[in-house]
């Protein structure tokens, strides 16, 4: 018979195997950011708002090639499988957002493979959504189906 597992156990295992890919692909010299997307990812799990404008654009809060190339220091640096787990649990999450949004964000305020002025990942209560709130984007957020 197979485990049953509650939501939360599910997104556990899920941030604990991507973080055992990233760990893999970096032992490999293999870079890729869209490792930390959808199949091994489901967004059910990082989904975490809807914007008040429209939902048209699935956006990542930070950057997925600022997580890979944290995750690439924090293994240079000797950090194991479990505080990279602890790094995406954190950081990797999803907003729906309108087009309009998406140009403004990406293109207006140059923030589409960066965070604002000052954030950084080693500063624990750096806001995850820190990008969205420098483009005055308004979101709902989604009470997390995995907790």
């Amino acid at each position: 018979m197979r485990p049953q597992f509650t939501n939360k156990e599910i997104a556990q295992r899920v941030f604990a195997r991507a973080a055992w890919v990233m760990h893999q692909s970096w032992e490999e010299n293999w870079r890729h950011s869209r490792l930390l997307d959808e199949p091994l990812i489901p967004n059910h799990i990082i989904m975490a708002g809807r914007s008040r404008a429209a939902a048209e654009h699935r956006e990542h809060v930070v950057p997925l090639a600022l997580i890979r190339d944290q995750c690439e220091k924090m293994f240079s640096l000797g950090a194991n499988v479990a505080a990279v787990t602890k790094l995406l649990e954190r950081h990797l999450k999803i907003v729906m957002i309108s087009k309009a949004e998406r140009l403004r964000l990406d293109f207006d305020l140059g923030l589409k493979v960066s965070m604002p002025k000052g954030w950084s990942f080693d500063d624990e209560n750096a806001d995850p959504f820190a990008r969205l709130k420098a483009a005055g984007i308004e979101w709902d957020q989604i009470e997390s189906n995995v907790a």
